[in-house]
């Protein structure tokens, strides 16, 4: 079992990551190891929770759902959410190459070791592979939408499809909500909740958008849940194509088009740009392979004594 001390940092690691564009969260999770259990934790929100807490069962409850690893979790992301903003922000401005080619490196990196892990390399895998990448390019590649903020039920549908799109690795739900053409519309009404400016109608649509994201966690961590268990190889499989797919998300060389930044050609950077971000994807890559290496020749050794 992880320390509390652990989690906390895998916490803040994953907060970080959820702080930059088109990375998720999810994926963090998934390379630090503690995906699966975080999916079991979130889908044991279920009747055998209410239960116990109808029978006022606080302890039970909270073992159910593995509460001090959720907890201590939360508590690191939302210290990784709030110290990366105070330098993330600076990062994506003025070093937006560099930080997106370091990003870029280690996101292949864990494509590499989690391909590496999957124990059934068949057909079947390979085909989940395939498609989890060509999905997640897919919606990568959209054009944002024209939100409907008007429509309560569509309101629903972004909660419910951002959360899900945050479980996965490589899918980030806030750039989901920008497809959707939701994103400014909610964060727009999350600052004016912050400031005690809302209005009742606001608030509503706040309330029908949190609903929609708590549905649809808890049902997406139970489906999530049960094909790891069933279908373990193919659902890893498939994960790991999301991250792969997702990529093109994290190309250095952006430019702001039309207040949207888009993936340009390399070329139309300074060549000292284009080695500057050469270098961090380099490093990226090589550093989170190297700490991979070395945390499996740890294992051994501990095991022996």
């Amino acid at each position: 079992m992880l320390s509390a001390f652990f989690i906390f940092v895998r916490g803040i690691l994953m907060g970080i990551a959820d702080s930059v564009p088109g990375v998720s969260g999810g994926t963090v999770a998934m390379i630090v190891g503690i995906y699966e259990r975080l999916v079991t934790a979130i889908s044991h929100f279920d009747t055998k929770f209410l239960s116990l807490l109808s029978a006022r069962k606080v302890r039970q409850a909270a073992s159910h759902t593995d509460f001090g690893f959720l907890a201590t979790l939360l508590l690191g992301i939302i210290v990784g959410l709030g110290g990366s903003s105070i330098f993330m922000h600076s990062l994506l401005t003025d070093y937006r190459s560099v930080t997106f080619g370091a990003f870029m490196g280690m996101i292949l990196a864990s494509v590499i070791i989690l391909y590496r892990q999957i124990k059934n390399k068949n057909f079947a895998c390979g085909a989940a592979m395939v498609i989890g990448a060509f999905l997640a390019w897919y919606v990568t590649t959209m054009n944002p939408l024209t939100g409907r903020d008007d429509d309560l039920l569509y309101v629903f549908g972004c909660g419910l499809t951002a959360i899900c799109a945050m479980i996965l690795p490589g899918i980030s739900g806030s750039y989901i909500l920008l497809i959707l053409g939701e994103y400014e519309p909610i964060i727009a009404r999350v600052k004016d909740l912050a400031s005690f400016q809302t209005t009742p109608q606001d608030l509503l649509t706040l309330c029908v958008f949190g609903s929609g994201c708590v549905i649809g966690l808890l049902a997406f961590s139970h489906l999530l849940k049960y094909l790891l268990r069933v279908h373990h190889s193919v659902t890893i499989s498939t994960l790991t194509g999301f991250m792969a797919g997702s990529i093109t998300c994290l190309w250095p060389f952006q430019k702001e088009i039309e207040n949207v930044f888009q993936n340009v050609s390399f070329m139309e950077f300074p060549i000292q740009t284009r080695i500057y971000a050469l270098c961090a994807f380099l490093a990226g890559l090589v550093g989170v392979l190297a700490l991979e290496k070395a945390a499996s020749l740890l294992v051994p050794q501990k095991t022996k004594k």
